[in-house]
């Protein structure tokens, strides 16, 4: 008996050390649980300064001025790239950017070289043979007029002679005139006929020498070079889907590589119909580059595109926007995305808090000013606004703590709506 006695107190003194624990354990996760959603109050300091009224906005970098460099427009069938400078190289004038394979117009140049060697040799023959008719009918012309002389003299011996002898000399003579009018009149058809054909020659020489001319001049143009400094980017070839890459045979005309000249640069950005009023020519702009966040650029908002284009099957239509950026770096590079800050207005010396720091409680606007592990409501009065903060017009002083979400959530389930999403 005594042993389950001593059996059974040493029991129940196990379950009340037990009990101890567990409940020990409670208090201890009870605490350690609240102090850790006090600690996960994420809260904001209460900032006075400069506040910027601006419109957030996403761009490309471009260059300024660029130079496109575009395929010949020739006709000696289809060009094919066998050279290109890498892309990203930044090239001086004068640098060679690409070469097409001549095959085409070397063909041609050797074609019309051996046309105007035989060209050149029947002119010179056809004038050569001109000389040497020329000489005979010379000869021929000056024998028919000695002749004709003669004849004329023989004529007049007759005058006093037998009737018989001076109509044969009559005869004679009228021969000779004739022989002699008709060897002029050769001469003169044989000038008229050399004088066509020589011409003939001469044009068909020109011509091939001058299709010779314009495809030796030709083939230079098969050799590109930069006109301006720059950055060699390449062009998308339309028919590949990829960029230009060497073997490709674009059609003339058919943008290859753009050359964009790197001393001065803008960001392409965009704003929507409903900002588009607020941002005007001459406006500040802070642009960013978003492979680089630390690097922060001074603009100038250049011009605002009077025509909108719809985006992406949305009704909402956007307006080009172009800002020039001051100064050049060499991180610079055409087709790095931005993150720009058009800036509308200035107001100094105002107090603002981040815009999710803000609520609407109660039919009344709030935030939530937190001291070390306690948050208490404060109602406020707000200003303007722009992409992450608010202006307090009153309910707050410079030092102040918000909290950065409703810390009710513990004691309801549920929060407060935000006053920054309300107004948005």
């Amino acid at each position: 008996m005594k042993l389950l006695d001593s059996t059974l107190k040493s029991l129940k003194n196990k379950k009340v050390a037990f009990s101890l624990l567990g409940g020990i354990a409670l208090i201890l996760a009870y605490i350690i649980m609240s102090a850790l959603n006090k600690e996960a109050i994420a809260s904001a300091d209460v900032r006075r300064g400069e506040f910027l009224i601006s419109i957030k906005t996403s761009g490309e970098i471009r260059a300024t001025n660029s130079l496109t460099i575009t395929t010949p427009r020739l006709r000696y069938g289809q060009m094919q790239i066998i050279y290109l400078t890498p892309e990203g190289t930044t090239v001086k004038p004068g640098d060679v950017i690409v070469r097409f394979g001549t095959t085409d117009v070397d063909k041609m140049i050797s074609d019309k070289q051996s046309e105007s060697s035989i060209s050149q040799s029947d002119l010179a023959k056809f004038r050569a043979d001109k000389a040497l008719r020329s000489s005979e009918l010379e000869g021929n012309l000056r024998n028919a007029e000695l002749q004709y002389e003669q004849a004329n003299l023989q004529l007049e011996k007759t005058k006093f002679e037998a009737e018989l002898q001076k109509r044969e000399a009559e005869i004679g003579f009228e021969r000779n005139r004739i022989a002699f009018e008709q060897a002029k009149r050769k001469i003169e058809s044989q000038h008229v006929v050399d004088k066509s054909e020589e011409k003939k020659l001469t044009l068909k020489l020109q011509q091939i020498q001058g299709d010779l001319t314009r495809a030796q001049e030709d083939k230079e143009l098969f050799t590109v070079k930069a006109t301006l400094g720059g950055l060699v980017v390449y062009e998308d070839n339309w028919s590949t889907g990829r960029k230009i890459a060497v073997g490709d045979q674009p059609w003339g005309g058919m943008p290859i590589v753009s050359l964009p000249d790197l001393s001065k640069m803008q960001s392409m950005t965009s704003v929507s119909e409903v900002e588009v009023s607020k941002v005007k020519k001459g406006q500040k702009v802070r642009v960013r580059l978003d492979a680089f966040p630390e690097k922060e650029f001074a603009g100038i908002l250049n011009s605002v595109a009077t025509i909108g284009q719809q985006r992406n099957q949305s009704n909402l239509k956007t307006f080009e926007v172009i800002v020039d950026i001051d100064g050049t770096d060499p991180i610079l590079k055409p087709g790095m995305t931005t993150s720009n800050e058009i800036i509308m207005s200035s107001l100094r010396d105002t107090l603002f808090v981040p815009i999710e720091a803000v609520f609407e409680k109660d039919g009344k606007t709030v935030v939530y000013r937190t001291s070390g592990s306690s948050a208490r409501p404060q109602e406020v009065t707000l200003g303007a606004k722009n992409s992450n903060f608010v202006i307090v017009n009153s309910g707050l002083k410079p030092g102040d703590k918000v909290a950065l979400r409703d810390p009710t959530i513990n004691e309801t389930g549920t929060s407060a709506q935000s006053a920054g999403e309300k107004s948005k």
